[in-house]
């Protein structure tokens, strides 16, 4: 089919399995998902590897063809031996050895990341951070995480944890986060944290304009929040603004420790557009040096939802990079 190399992927999520086949030069050749809401890996997992087999049959592809599979899981996880241990969101992924599961009924030798870091290096391959060696790569969706890679290597940690930028107080002794700790910027900025909150404050407030766009107090989302701010509504207007105060305080502690070239930012920056990105951009000078930010470009996502489809291959590609 082609004389590059290709890598096949997988994205776990809390409500879809992604499954992405892409060449080293980011050509997109097929791609299948599987709905993941409140299953049993038991169940999913001999399906994930039907699902890939026809996949590479009907693309006429042979095992021999892939170079080798990559896996962008949720944590926490055990990164070095590839096993799913307690993601929030797969309540029933308990100690999941799925690297070995599919190398061993694949036939494809695989590598196991982090979810965020698995997007960066998707973008860093095939999207907004292509060309870059200093970047820096934002979730900002359900939860927060960060995927920073400097000089061209990704930042792992001692522990495998190193981009939990989302747990970074933000507010000593301020909010609770769902990680348990306080104050951290997930707990201001996530898309979870900032729907719980809303419904906390609003659920007595049913004429509110954001509980008429959601519909419910309940189905109050981040979506519903952006659509009140649009409307012009008063409270979400004000809440809008604090949020993005938050996020710029958060950016801007990156651009001053890290002096990245770029910082790409994921669901919330291109979902919203302009209404997030121009008043984050003109706060964020107040946290970092203006020599550090003129050096930095903050920029949406340019693989946007289908960044599930390319963040395991790239997984893939670059660890095969690193041999």
């Amino acid at each position: 089919m082609t004389d590059e190399r290709i890598f096949l992927g997988f994205d776990v999520g809390g409500t879809k399995i992604g499954i992405g086949i892409v060449s080293e030069s980011g050509k997109f050749i097929a791609g299948d998902r599987i709905e993941n809401k409140d299953t049993n890996p038991d169940d999913i997992l001999p399906i994930l590897v039907e699902k890939t087999n026809k996949l590479l049959a009907d693309n006429n592809l042979q095992k021999s063809d892939i170079a080798s599979f990559g896996i962008s899981s949720p944590g926490p996880a055990d990164y070095a031996n590839g096993i799913m241990t307690t993601p929030p969101n797969n309540p029933l992924w308990r100690n999941v050895p799925i690297l070995k599961y599919l190398s061993d009924n694949l036939g494809i030798k695989g590598y196991f990341e982090n979810d965020a870091n698995a997007a960066a290096l998707a973008e860093g391959y095939f999207g907004a951070g292509k060309g870059s060696k200093d970047y820096i790569y934002l979730t900002m969706s359900t939860g927060i995480g960060a995927g920073m890679v400097a000089g061209g290597t990704l930042i792992q940690g001692n522990t495998f944890q190193g981009g939990e930028f989302g747990h970074t107080c933000l507010v000593p002794g301020g909010r609770e986060c769902n990680c348990g700790l306080k104050g951290c910027y997930e707990a201001y900025c996530g898309g979870r944290a900032v729907a719980q909150d809303l419904q906390k404050k609003l659920a007595d407030k049913p004429d509110s304009m954001i509980v008429k766009c959601a519909g419910s107090v309940e189905n109050i989302d981040m979506k519903a929040l952006q659509e009140a701010v649009e409307a012009g509504d008063e409270f979400a207007v004000q809440y809008w603004d604090e949020m993005l105060e938050r996020n710029a305080q958060a950016l801007g502690s990156l651009v001053q420790t890290m002096n990245p070239h770029k910082i790409i930012l994921g669901t919330f920056a291109w979902a919203a557009g302009d209404l997030f990105m121009k008043p984050l951009r003109e706060k964020i000078v107040k946290y970092c040096w203006a020599v550090s930010y003129k050096g930095c470009e903050i920029v949406p996502s340019a693989l946007r939802r289908d960044i599930g489809y390319y963040a395991g291959a790239a997984v893939a590609m670059y660890f095969e990079n690193k041999k």
